[in-house]
């Protein structure tokens, strides 16, 4: 006789379902954790956008212009020195605020304090900038700007290694280039506006900063760290916090010396545009303001484009350095073309080319830089390391220039772009954590 044993479907039932309510509620927070972050994108649009609005209006254009009514005849050199000095600040800055926010805890978080906070001094320091009326205040009050920006600059791109899945890091990388673009190609286009009165234009700009900065903190919805764990505050600890990172870093100081590069290229032109347009296309001050806000235009419209897509494309195919290569030889080929051709058309055609491919980079570069991070709990210093070519390439780019401009003329920085965005390229290519 075989005894069979009668199963019973209630329990089956019962205890399978709690089975699949238990499975169930593990992907909802897996899903959740994997979604989609829209309002931080949106966030990352806004923020790039306010803070480098003003800075890139005031340093391409307002700056240049007021140091050319103060003292025309050393305008090329207080430039450079300008840039040099301020270089300094923010190289502490960037890397010294960022390891302070990553070491922040609040019940508002570790960044949205440090965005806020330097938001509303960039704002007062920008309002005594801009009415600074010699050459050593305005330097003082510039150096104090950068000190300050950089603590925005370096909390609000650590959000990007902190709170954005991995699969979404490239679209989200696209909101944070798109802010960048719109920031920086906006600043000149209005700063344009204001060569009769850079005072007005700098004061509009402190506004910006100031609102822009809020919103953007707000918007990001940064909740509590305060049960993060504190690390060990102790000599060790204070050195280690503030050193350039030694361990599987190889492709972390490859993207360095590329983002380096490609920022020396493209400052070499944009931190002397203003005198390019003047001394080197011989335009006068109504035709200048003309063409400012043309290529400005073209470059922030086809920029914005490229931007939205490039994330995203890079996140379908997942090859982020390969795509960068291809726009840093576009940069290239772009910068020879005002050399064969030093007309307005010619500059023109630079914007589009150029537009095409720093819109994409905006995206892309964010990209990378956050996949070589060697330790992501210390992202806002390393990112705040990465900045720094951002900042030494546009002291790099303005004394690289200055030094063309005195011994060639103003077509040399063209040639010297070029060559210098492929030298960025082969970097690029070289990088293995990144397809």
């Amino acid at each position: 006789m075989v005894w069979r044993l009668r199963r019973l479907p209630g329990r089956r039932a019962g205890r399978n379902s709690g089975l699949r309510r238990g499975d169930d509620a593990l992907m909802t927070r897996a899903e959740a954790r994997d979604r989609m972050p829209w309002r931080l994108a949106i966030a990352l649009v806004i923020g790039p956008a306010a803070w480098l609005m003003p800075h890139q209006g005031a340093i391409s254009t307002l700056l240049p212009q007021r140091v050319s009514e103060i003292d025309p005849a050393n305008k090329v050199s207080l430039v450079m020195m300008f840039s040099t000095i301020a270089m300094l600040v923010a190289l502490v800055s960037n890397i010294v605020l960022g390891a302070c926010s990553d070491r922040t805890r609040t019940r508002f978080g570790k960044r949205k304090p440090w965005i806020i906070g330097c938001s509303i001094l960039s704002c007062l320091v920008l309002f005594a900038f801009g009415r600074a009326d010699g050459i050593g205040a305005m330097l003082g009050w510039w150096c104090l700007y950068e000190l300050v920006v950089n603590g925005v600059a370096a909390a609000m791109i650590a959000q990007l290694s902190d709170r954005v899945p991995a699969r979404w890091r490239g679209t989200v990388s696209s909101a944070y280039g798109l802010g960048q673009m719109i920031g920086g190609q906006a600043g000149i286009l209005v700063a344009a506006q204001f060569l009769e009165n850079v005072t007005l234009g700098v004061e509009t700009f402190a506004a910006v900063a100031l609102i822009g900065g809020i919103i953007s903190a707000l918007l990001a919805g940064e909740r509590s760290n305060l049960d993060e764990p504190m690390p060990p505050f102790n000599p060790h600890e204070l050195l280690r916090m503030f050193m350039f990172p030694t361990h599987g870093a190889r492709d972390f100081y490859k993207t360095l010396a590329a983002r380096f590069l490609l920022t020396v290229g493209s400052s070499m032109i944009s931190n002397y545009m203003l005198y390019i347009l003047q001394d080197y296309l011989h335009l006068d001050q109504a035709g200048a303001q003309r063409m400012l806000s043309i290529n400005s235009s073209i470059t922030l419209v086809i920029g914005l484009v490229c931007c939205l897509a490039a994330g995203p494309l890079a996140d379908r195919i997942g090859r982020p350095k390969i795509l960068t290569v291809i726009t840093a030889c576009m940069i290239a080929v772009g910068a020879i073309v005002p050399f064969l051709f030093p007309t307005p058309a010619g500059l023109i055609a630079f914007s589009v080319i150029v537009g095409i491919a720093n819109g994409a980079n905006s995206s892309l570069i964010q990209t990378i830089s956050v996949e070589v991070l060697p330790n992501p709990e210390a992202a806002a210093k390393d990112l705040g390391f990465l900045n720094l070519a951002n900042t030494l390439g546009g002291v790099g780019g303005s004394f690289a220039a200055a030094m063309v401009i005195n011994t060639v003329g103003y077509g040399g920085v063209f040639v010297g772009e070029a060559v210098v965005v492929l030298v960025a390229a082969a970097l690029f290519r070289s990088i293995r954590r990144v397809r």
